[in-house]
């Protein structure tokens, strides 16, 4: 190589030069454009599948709720008619938790067991007269309009 092509190839400082790869000119305001329209129609995407699964999930809420206040509407109609029944109620809940009391731990707890169940449920179904009457939890509950 000559010295005249060894001086031709050496840039103005000096440097041999190098085949420098040219960047498109992007200003800084142009870059913040397009990140904010990627991050909003991102954002957009997100809101409107949040939207239909929300959406999907409160109606199925509401329908839930609305099978729920049947079923404890006709389970309130069904407790307030346990003076029609009483006697099997409480012998029932004296069998049921003596029985399994006295199959568990023995005879003389399963009696016991069988007594207590059936006078919890004598009072629940009656009431006791001078402390606790049947109807007594109505007064908590919210008037109906």
């Amino acid at each position: 190589m000559s010295k005249k092509e060894d001086d031709s190839s050496r840039s103005s400082d000096g440097n041999p030069s190098q085949n420098t790869i040219q960047f498109p000119d992007i200003s800084l305001k142009t870059s913040i454009k397009k990140v904010v329209e990627v991050t909003n129609s991102t954002l957009a995407t997100f809101e409107q599948t949040t939207d239909e699964t929300s959406s999907a999930f409160v109606s199925r809420i509401m329908s839930l709720g609305r099978q729920a206040r049947s079923i404890a509407t006709r389970g309130v109609a069904a407790y307030e008619q346990r003076g029609s029944y009483g006697p099997q109620i409480v012998a029932g809940t004296a069998l049921v938790v003596g029985g399994v009391v006295a199959l568990r731990r023995g005879k003389l707890p399963g009696a016991l067991a069988c007594g207590l169940g059936g006078a919890a449920a004598y009072g629940n179904v009656y009431g006791y007269h001078n402390y606790y009457t049947a109807t007594s939890w109505r007064k908590d509950l919210p008037k109906s309009e």
